[in-house]
């Protein structure tokens, strides 16, 4: 636990290579229990926007890396991230309901898609790397 949150951190910022399913999951358990305790402790909104924004590109390079990990290119999640920009939608008072469901089922479609990826094991050594 503690070398997979160590290659968290060291490789922020590196959006080749590889990582293991404990590589990708540990730091992601590990930031959502930190969320929730932010939560319950009822830290400033401030505080929890600051690590929101440290987390985001360390999280999106370790979720490129995993998706690379088995086979497949992490560029792959743009659409999931962009899926978000859909979410306004769903708050306008304007907006008819069937456009808010679609937009609802296109951003859990995308996510459930995204978690998926995640879960498949590694796929020995391809074209991004010798199997970690």
């Amino acid at each position: 636990m503690r070398q997979a949150m160590m290659d968290y951190f060291t490789k922020a910022f590196k959006f080749t290579g590889r990582s293991t399913r404990k590589d990708y999951w540990v730091p992601n358990i590990v930031y959502g229990l930190i969320g929730i305790g932010l939560s319950i402790f009822k830290a400033p909104i401030k505080v929890q926007n600051a690590l929101a924004v440290i987390f985001t590109v360390p999280m999106i390079a370790l979720t490129s890396r995993r998706y690379q990990d088995t086979g497949i290119s992490g560029w792959l999640q743009l659409p999931q991230l962009l899926s978000f920009l859909l979410l306004p939608v769903v708050f306008m008072s304007f907006v008819k309901r069937w456009m808010k469901a679609a937009a609802i089922t296109i951003i859990a479609l995308f996510s459930i898609m995204g978690f998926i990826l995640t879960l498949l094991p590694s796929d020995g050594d391809n074209e991004y790397g010798k199997c970690p």
